[in-house]
């Protein structure tokens, strides 16, 4: 089996990548995992931060390396979540054989967010032994978590000891130097009219996260679009005081902007298509609506032709529920919305 990096388009980032200082040394530990042509010691890297601090970015920028440097070598790049998932569905349809020789024959696994596994000791025990499997025949994995080995409740000691074996590597939120770095790196790339100064009481107004100053300056810029101001100093204070309206959105164009995240359209979307790939973006589109429009509930169950308003209660109570189990989900809620231009922060 030949998982080649085109076929996790989906999981790249759709930025450039920089290299910070905060970045460093997990950014090395990756590189030694993923670039040694022979078996790397040790075979496990762990990363381990806070959400939305760039692990994802990190380990996109590397991999479409990997897969030329060693186009020869298959490997896998999912969430803990989704693993589990896939490993419950083959439970309940009698498929573990076959889900366990997918999984094993892999000689690169990228697991992220594993911290989701908590509670889930089946699936935290066929993980422990597809690790050995994989690190037993020369693979390699790496893995990405919101939490250190040592501070993750619920999980099997085996399965932390496996983690604690391998390089353990903390990415650090961003201190104000990086944070300006980042957002001058990223106003270039977005060719966004902006000085350094501008950038500079950004960079001051609090330790955001690499995605939620991404959120923001995209967002700045929506706001400069349609109010027709200059990004300059005066116009930057009123938006970090919250005295400047952020852009108003529709259920169109909520709707357009999940068919482009989600890639279908509007037809599929409103249709009474049932399949999974056409249920999550409408029922995304559905929450969002909600939570980003004043409109009335009956309205919005008008627009994707459902019967009545009890339909968008569900989808909305649905993509909840879902976002605080699925870190994938949330990146895509998120964004959608810093294409809308409504970025909350």
């Amino acid at each position: 089996m030949m998982s080649r990096a085109v076929k996790h388009q989906q999981y790249m980032s759709d930025k450039p990548f920089k290299l910070l200082k905060e970045y460093q040394y997990a950014h090395t530990a990756v590189i030694e995992l993923l670039h040694v042509n022979d078996t790397p010691d040790p075979q496990l890297v762990y990363l381990y931060g806070p959400s939305g601090c760039g692990k994802t970015a990190l380990i996109s920028s590397i991999l479409l390396e990997f897969a030329v440097i060693h186009p020869e070598l298959s490997f896998k790049l999912t969430t803990a979540s989704e693993f589990a998932a896939k490993y419950a569905a083959a439970s309940a349809n009698n498929r573990i054989p076959a889900f366990q020789r997918k999984f094993r024959s892999l000689d690169l696994l990228v697991l992220e967010d594993v911290q989701s596994l908590a509670n889930r000791v089946q699936t935290q025990r066929e993980l422990i032994s597809l690790l050995d499997e994989i690190i037993k025949q020369g693979g390699r994995v790496l893995l990405s978590s919101t939490n250190p080995p040592g501070e993750l409740t619920h999980f099997e000691k085996k399965l932390v000891n496996r983690f604690h074996g391998g390089v353990c590597a903390l990415i650090s939120p961003l201190k104000y130097q990086s944070r300006l770095e980042l957002l001058d790196f990223w106003a270039n790339f977005e060719q966004i009219p902006i000085q350094k100064k501008e950038l500079s009481l950004i960079a001051h107004k609090k330790a955001l996260s690499p995605r939620e100053l991404y959120a923001l300056l995209i967002q700045l810029q929506t706001v400069s679009r349609i109010n027709q101001q200059r990004i300059d100093t005066q116009f930057v204070k009123q938006y970090l005081e919250g005295n400047i309206e952020t852009p108003r959105t529709s259920i169109s164009k909520i709707s357009k902007a999940v068919c482009r995240e989600f890639k279908t359209n509007l037809q599929e979307i409103r249709s009474a298509n049932r399949s999974q790939q056409i249920v999550l973006p409408r029922q995304c589109a559905m929450f969002l609506s909600r939570e980003l429009t004043n409109e009335p509930l009956a309205k919005i169950a008008i627009y994707f032709n459902r019967k009545n308003h009890s339909t968008v209660i569900h989808a909305y109570r649905q993509i909840q529920s879902d976002l605080k189990k699925s870190p994938g989900l949330r990146q895509q809620v998120s964004r959608i919305k810093q294409r809308l231009g409504v970025y909350l922060f």
